[in-house]
């Protein structure tokens, strides 16, 4: 996009004009802020800045809010820009809806380190992978799940999470234990959250999960894993 002068001002700013039936501006950059005006069709903007699936855009009468990417890609297309493939892989399947973080806490006692990768399938339904790694007097451990997370309640400021699903644990009890189970064993969790976003793209994240190792046919364990730690959207 070439930069165009908006309203005779900043000259960094793109114009464009809307081509929906009306455009719902909203107070911030997500679909809680309220809407506090509607523009309609033909009405001039300026597309001030992004920020994931918000622009923020001013009007000729100097309102200033938040409209969703949509309804704005559709006005630019309809002035004759057109995205390059990666913009449109990147905007349909992974802007706003892939979540990279990490996390630290303990598992079963032990002090544990996770990485985890989220992708949003809707506003309340995502899947997520986790690799960890915890160590103690005992021995290591290594945890490798995937699962579902559903947000069954959000706000402005906080967010509850609940997950549940599956994976392996391997486990390598230290050396000098005699008759200490080892091995790769099956596993399943379920758990709580609280996801609480902090600034921009970057949410802190508190889990507790409750994990079933099933050692054998007729034997189970049960652990406890509690873990803080941050996220990034993008």
């Amino acid at each position: 996009m070439s930069p165009l002068t908006g309203f005779g001002a900043e000259p960094a700013f793109q114009e464009a004009v809307i081509v929906e039936p009306f455009l719902e501006i909203h107070t911030g950059p997500g679909s809680s802020y309220p809407a506090f005006y509607i523009a309609e069709k033909g009405e001039t903007i300026l597309l001030m800045k992004r920020r994931v699936d918000w622009y923020k855009i001013r009007l000729r009468n100097g309102k200033e809010g938040w409209a969703h990417r949509r309804e704005i890609e559709n006005t630019l297309m309809a002035s004759g820009h057109s995205k390059r493939f990666t913009e449109r892989l990147y905007d349909d399947f992974i802007a706003g809806k892939t979540a990279l973080g990490w996390s630290a806490g303990t598992f079963a006692g032990d002090l544990a380190l996770y990485v985890r990768l989220t992708y949003a399938l809707t506003g309340h339904v995502a899947v997520e992978g986790d690799a960890g790694f915890a160590s103690g007097d005992l021995g290591s451990t290594q945890l490798y799940h995937g699962g579902i997370v559903v947000t069954p309640w959000s706000g402005r400021w906080l967010a509850i999470t609940g997950t549940m699903g599956g994976g392996i644990v391997h486990v390598t009890p230290a050396g000098l234990l005699v008759n200490a189970p080892s091995g790769t064993f099956p596993a399943a969790h379920a758990g709580l959250g609280l996801a609480i976003p902090l600034f921009r793209n970057l949410e802190g994240r508190c889990d507790v999960r409750h994990f079933t190792l099933f050692m054998n046919p007729q034997r189970t364990r049960e652990f406890q894993e509690y873990s803080v730690g941050l996220s990034f959207r993008f």
